[in-house]
């Protein structure tokens, strides 16, 4: 995925300022994929240019007015194109805490169950916070994006969340075998050289 498809995504939704933009990237999709309101602003005048959106008027509240932005056909071509043909690449995934578990090996067994425990503080921490975020903002977001509960729109966006609901609960399991696994074997089983990690 790249910023230019998650704002096509949300344009699909309806005409939209960057500033709802932003808002809709943190209700919803800002744990898999965060942007900053700069980095909207220079996509949208990009996506602008190569067509694939227009400005299609402005929002006057009591703030300053918000010019609003609306995808093009050729825009809505292009993200179900996007849509319709995942790669492999879109499934591979930088994701730091898994480099971390990966080289987590060079750590003493002291150090590995710190280690351990630390990656399930901050993994319950991104779960409850995504559940939370989703109890919280499930109606807002159906409001800010113009959409019913029961719009298939509506709906693939609460299916991302529980992805992410899921994730960490599996890693969570996984990392609860681990230190379990540790905790059971000895260190000439796991291998443990303290001289070496010091």
């Amino acid at each position: 995925m790249s910023l230019n498809n998650g704002i096509l995504g949300f344009l699909s939704m309806k005409p939209m300022s960057g500033y709802d933009i932003k808002k809709l990237f943190n209700m919803s999709a800002a744990y898999f994929w965060p942007a900053d309101q700069a980095q909207i602003y220079r996509t949208l005048k990009k996506l602008e240019s190569d067509g694939l959106i227009e400005v299609s008027g402005f929002e006057q509240n009591a703030g300053p007015s918000k010019t609003l932005y609306t995808i093009t056909e050729q825009g809505r071509e292009v993200m179900r194109s996007w849509l319709l043909n995942p790669t492999l690449s879109d499934f591979v995934a930088r994701l730091p805490f898994l480099v971390q578990l990966f080289f987590s090996g060079a750590l003493n067994r002291e150090e590995l169950l710190e280690f351990i425990d630390a990656q399930m503080e901050q993994n319950n921490t991104l779960h409850d916070k995504l559940s939370k975020n989703y109890i919280e903002n499930e109606n807002n977001f159906a409001e800010t994006a113009g959409l019913s509960k029961d719009d298939p729109r509506f709906l693939s966006a609460v299916w991302a969340c529980k992805w992410g609901v899921l994730s960490c609960e599996t890693y969570t399991k996984l990392l609860t075998e681990i230190k379990k696994e540790i905790l059971e074997g000895t260190d000439s089983e796991l291998d443990f050289n303290e001289g070496d990690t010091k």
